[in-house]
């Protein structure tokens, strides 16, 4: 995949690629000069994760015959305070609705992403242990509650 950052201004940056026709807002801290005019790195790491993780648990889900609905996936992590400041961990929290599913389905799906399909879960996680939480409101049935730590490769 090929992209392009470019500098705008002092620390705002703009990406474009070949995925997509629009244009990426890349901007540093604030402590280092940013301004607050675009998304900072890792951030927009953190949010390729929980897409790309969202993506593939809810393909796994649907390929199984299951009906799952409205996936939101949030994520905290935590940063060495030095340099580097890679994350040190990184927590995703799956909250979706759905009909018919199982703790194994869905643990099974996310565990799935996390560790083969996910290609930036699976990178990430060389560097940073990911924890998986999930929470589903099953339609007639018990909410699902559950989390597991990966083992970093």
């Amino acid at each position: 995949m090929k992209i392009k950052v470019q500098q705008k201004s002092d620390f705002h940056f703009i990406g474009t690629g070949e995925d997509f026709t629009g244009e990426l807002p890349i901007d540093a801290a604030a402590h280092v000069g940013g301004k607050g005019r675009g998304f900072r790195p890792p951030g927009l790491m953190m949010y390729s994760v929980a897409a790309c993780m969202g993506i593939h648990a809810y393909e796994a889900l649907v390929h199984a015959g299951k009906q799952v609905d409205d996936v939101v996936v949030t994520t905290d992590g935590e940063r060495n305070p030095g340099y580097p400041k890679v994350y040190t961990h990184i927590v995703l929290s799956f909250s979706m609705k759905g009909k018919d599913l199982t703790d194994e389905d869905v643990r099974d799906a996310i565990n799935d992403a996390l560790t083969r399909t996910c290609s930036i879960a699976v990178m990430v996680n060389k560097a940073s242990p990911i924890t998986c939480e999930y929470e589903v409101e099953i339609e007639g049935g018990a909410p699902l509650k559950g989390s597991f730590t990966s083992e970093a490769a």
